[in-house]
């Protein structure tokens, strides 16, 4: 190449992450752009699910070294707290105007541009019969992974668990609210938080509620069979209510349809785990208006068949703003999209 390209990095999450320090060791300089005070984006909150030091490859321990590359990266430029809030197409490239919370009225001239912006999690407040937010007893595997990350084993100690429950499909995989994808990622923390609970509380009953499981991903089928060895529970079950038991006080009641018997069925529960889903982010419309891109129709940054590159030359997409992936499957998409945007840049002799 001619010259040292500049590529604008939006987004500072484990995709946004890896995608920077790829680009960067092929002689890029990178701007990295992330609307938080802090990096790491929702890689923050997922906790090491090792038994007794084995690894279940849930990709928790991916983080650290990234974070810890950008720091020692020469040619990483990296913007907390900033957004974009203009985009311009100048000569080829990109101008873009960024509200920068110590620094108003920054201007970045740019040759390429990688979205990495990321997903929400489905908020569980929308599934009103669970009883989120009410019962003490229902939480989300995303507040789970946070409370295990900070806290490790002692964090359901004082509960006294005899009885865990999950239930899966949280958001997911439901026609009426748009979201008729599987979130892919919730079915394998699900199963590795239930071997990691019986794990530490092996007196505990842990059940985990299903449509059915996804069991995609070479890495996860050991993790599936040795659930069911250690006594694991899955039942095909969908819910119905989640409620205050009026005959366990302390207890959540869960009333669901029993698929195989064909019945409604109730259990009570010490602790009930809502496997919520994934979804575009809250101002996913919004950056793809900035750089007139189209979504698909569940609200993801569509792309061409490459899954990386957009209809917008000079523009590509890496991780779960695309499409609902893990944090390997992230790391492995980012990556695929530094190299269609070294690849673009090659071509315009960047």
């Amino acid at each position: 190449m001619q010259k040292q390209p500049k590529v604008a990095v939006i987004g500072g999450g484990i995709a946004g992450l890896t995608a920077a320090l790829n680009l960067v060791q092929r002689g890029a300089q990178i701007a990295l752009l992330e609307r938080e005070s802090i990096l790491g984006g929702n890689a923050l909150t997922v906790c090491c699910k090792a038994l007794e030091g084995k690894c279940q490859l849930c990709g928790g321990c991916l983080l650290a070294d990234r974070l810890a590359a950008i720091k020692e990266a020469r040619d990483i430029a990296v913007f907390t707290n900033t957004t974009v809030t203009r985009v311009k197409r100048v000569g080829g490239g990109f101008v873009l105007d960024l509200a920068v919370a110590w620094a108003p009225d920054t201007t970045l001239a740019v040759d390429a541009v990688i979205l990495a912006t990321g997903f929400d999690h489905v908020d569980a407040h929308t599934k009103g019969p669970y009883g989120y937010g009410i019962l003490p007893n229902v939480t989300t595997g995303e507040e789970v992974e946070k409370r295990l990350r900070q806290n490790g084993r002692s964090a359901y100690e004082s509960l006294g668990l005899r009885k865990v429950a999950f239930i899966q499909c949280v958001g997911s995989r439901d026609e009426h609210v748009g979201r008729g994808y599987c979130s892919q990622v919730c079915c394998r923390y699900a199963v590795r938080l239930a071997r990691l609970f019986k794990s530490w509380y092996p007196e505990a009953e842990v059940t985990i509620f299903k449509m059915d499981i996804q069991t995609s991903g070479r890495d996860f089928d050991p993790t599936w069979q040795a659930a069911h060895k250690e006594g694991i529970r899955f039942v095909a079950g969908l819910p119905a209510v989640i409620r205050r038991s009026t005959e366990a006080p302390g207890r959540a009641a869960f009333i669901y349809d029993d698929i195989l018997a064909g019945k409604l069925a109730q259990e009570d529960f010490d602790l009930i785990i809502l496997s919520v889903g994934m979804q575009p982010r809250r101002d996913a419309d919004r950056v793809a208006d900035l750089f007139g891109l189209n979504r698909d129709p569940y609200g993801f940054f569509a792309t061409n068949d490459d899954e990386t590159s957009t209809l917008i030359p000079g523009v590509f997409v890496a991780g779960s703003c695309q499409a609902p992936r893990s944090i390997a499957e992230s790391i492995a998409h980012a990556q695929k999209a530094a190299e269609a945007c070294y690849v673009y840049l090659q071509e315009r002799g960047s």
